[in-house]
């Protein structure tokens, strides 16, 4: 093993990767001291290749370096250790020969601010000047986060330099992703797009968890209590991870395509924000070794998906700006996540990629999100033009509606004061011309009754009726309504079951339409064949109308459209413009305090119930 030291020479005038030439021993049970790791054969700690990383785990990893120095080192030096999230980074320099170390070092982000070597985003010590001999370098780190280690050697003047490049790019980084970060929230908010909102806090978390990894909250914050970096560092990456399937949810539209996987995804989401609060314990390194992995095949899955739609709609422009924009950079999220996660070997260019894309990517998407939010307000501006021309129709559809209702108002006042002439000048006339006489009044009354109500200001839109009730014994109600509905061409059979005792409390000309509306669905299907109608007492305070609806003609998508027209309030206008009548027969039952019900009769059709409430009375009052 002694060939395998690594020669320092004096004249550094570059940094050295010192995590190249180390090997490294995990001990699994936190219990090994620096005595027992002295202790340990060379040949027991495993060579390094590149970067030494072993994904999350809260394992303690000793690393063991032996050096020479044939000359001596007697120049300005300093050790940097990454990542900055690590816990605690333990180092012990031994000249060769010797249990008793020269030199030691304590750092980590559980480490007080005031106990650091130096204050800033890394952690940094100066480096011993050394006399001529070989050495052995110890390096102990703790984690309850993604364990991997990159230690450099620095020139002082070098480090200044690196150091100061560093920290003017996480703060211009940082500014500007929280810049707009909040942009796009606040953008998104006021155009009320739930994209753009959601990017934005994608945007906000993402960029803090890139600047918290690269130590903002050590140089900025420089925290005391020792779990204050892991929380920030833990806590974003769990709701970073969150926001970006779920940003990935709107911008594949799952909800539209597929509920059940839409609902899956966002439980996902609710769970990976439950695992921020594991951040500062050792649960955040089962986070890490199952969680991440996972969301990591999420975002791949995403990917594909994207990649598939593409193959079926190759000429859809938007798709392939979202593949460049957004899939790329995910990829090289995912291949972070996974070297995180210790699933793939952990190179410089693997751990730098995603910074590049990340940014490549939020200059994309700046372009992306302000045609976006062009289009939205354009869009405002259009409707803000459709409502106002909407409005305007309204306006003229009111005064059509006044101007309508005086024109039946004017005829029908005719048509009720000529037959009160014709009444008076033909009482000696038979009972056949007194009784049609009398039966135009009445239904001339009726329809007056109905311009009054439905041809308002307000319109049929007005859910509000103005009932004119009266008591009416329930076998009248119907026996005079089938008397002036029925006709040779179109029959309806009334059969009162148990209701010569019930009265009910109704407007007499509304609730006939009602039923009137009914009886005419079920002629539509009838051609021609009576309609037997029957009443009977639903319970103490109930009685129920039962219509039979059936015929060849009735088929599956024409009871659906009957159950939108009775029970929608939303129902589309072309399935009004078939079935209005139902649709206003609901309203004037819901206004009296009944219902209508469709009842499921199989291979006999269906049923309409109309539910009209009732009380039962003495027979002493039946007149």
């Amino acid at each position: 093993m002694e060939s395998e030291q690594f020669t320092l020479l004096p004249g550094i005038l570059t940094p050295i990767n010192l995590h190249e030439h180390v090997r490294w021993l995990k001990d699994e049970t936190n219990d090994l001291t620096l005595g027992d790791v002295l202790r340990i054969p060379a040949n027991e700690f495993s060579p390094s290749h590149g970067i030494p990383s072993f994904g999350y785990s809260d394992d303690t990893i000793w690393y063991r370096l032996q050096l020479s120095v044939p000359k001596g080192l007697n120049e300005s030096l300093h050790i940097e250790i990454q990542p900055s999230y690590l816990n605690f980074i333990d180092i012990y320099l031994f000249k060769r020969g010797t249990n008793l170390h020269q030199w030691q070092s304590h750092m980590g982000d559980h480490v007080p601010a005031r106990q650091r070597p130096t204050h800033g985003s890394n952690h940094i010590d100066h480096f011993p000047n050394l006399d001529p001999g070989d050495y052995t370098l110890y390096i102990r780190t703790q984690s309850n986060s993604a364990q991997l280690l990159i230690a450099k050697l620095w020139p002082t003047e070098q480090l200044v330099s690196s150091l100061t490049l560093r920290d003017a790019g996480i703060s211009i980084y940082f500014g500007t992703i929280l810049m707009l970060g909040l942009v796009y929230t606040l953008l998104g908010r006021l155009a009320g797009d739930r994209t753009v909102v959601t990017y934005g806090i994608c945007v906000l978390l993402v960029g803090t968890l890139a600047s918290s990894v690269n130590g903002i909250v050590l140089s900025i914050i420089q925290p005391e209590w020792p779990y204050t970096n892991d929380l920030v560092v833990g806590a974003t990456n769990a709701l970073s991870a969150a926001a970006t399937i779920f940003l990935w949810l709107n911008i594949l539209d799952l909800g539209k395509h597929n509920v059940v996987i839409a609902r899956i995804v966002k439980i996902y989401c609710g769970f990976s924000v439950a695992c921020m609060f594991t951040a500062a314990t050792d649960l955040y390194a089962v986070y890490g070794a199952y969680v991440v992995p996972m969301h990591a095949a999420v975002l791949a899955s995403f990917c594909v998906i994207l990649a598939y739609r593409i193959l079926r709609s190759p000429r859809e422009w938007i798709l392939w700006i979202y593949f460049v924009v957004i899939a790329l950079p995910t990829g090289a999220a995912i291949m972070l996540q996974l070297t995180h996660a210790g699933l793939i070997t952990a190179t410089p260019f693997g751990l730098g990629l995603h910074q590049y894309t990340l940014l490549f990517h939020i200059c994309a998407m700046g372009l992306i999100m302000g045609f976006r939010l062009s289009r939205i307000e354009k869009d405002r501006l259009a409707t803000i033009k459709v409502t106002a021309a909407t409005t305007s129709l309204v306006g003229e559809q009111r005064k059509l509606i006044s101007m309508l209702s005086h024109e039946f108002r004017t005829p029908l006042a005719v048509i009720q004061r000529s037959s009160e002439m014709l009444m008076l000048r033909l009482r000696e006339a038979g009972r056949d011309v007194t009784d049609r006489l009398q039966r135009i009044q009445d239904q001339s009354r009726k329809l007056s009754r109905l311009v009054d109500i439905f041809l308002n200001k307000d319109g049929i839109d007005n859910s509000d009726f103005a009932l004119a009730r009266e008591m009416v014994m329930v076998d009248r109600l119907l026996t005079d309504f089938v008397s002036g509905a029925s006709r040779k061409d179109a029959e309806i059979i009334l059969e009162c079951i148990g209701t010569k005792r019930f009265e009910t409390y109704v407007d007499i000309t509304l609730v006939s339409l009602a039923i009137t509306n009914l009886i005419e669905t079920a002629r539509r299907y009838a051609h021609g064949t009576p309609i037997h109608m029957t009443v009977r007492p639903n319970n103490d305070w109930l009685v129920e109308i039962d219509i039979p609806c059936q015929g060849a003609d009735l088929n599956d998508d024409e009871v659906q459209r009957i159950k939108d027209a009775l029970f929608r309030r939303d129902t589309e206008a072309a399935s009004l413009q078939s079935a209005l009548g139902l649709h206003i027969s609901q309203r004037i039952v819901d206004a009296h305090g009944g219902s209508i019900k469709l009842r499921d009769k199989g291979t006999e059709g269906v049923e309409l119930c109309l539910l009209l409430p009732s009380d039962e009375i003495d027979e002493a009052y039946i007149n």
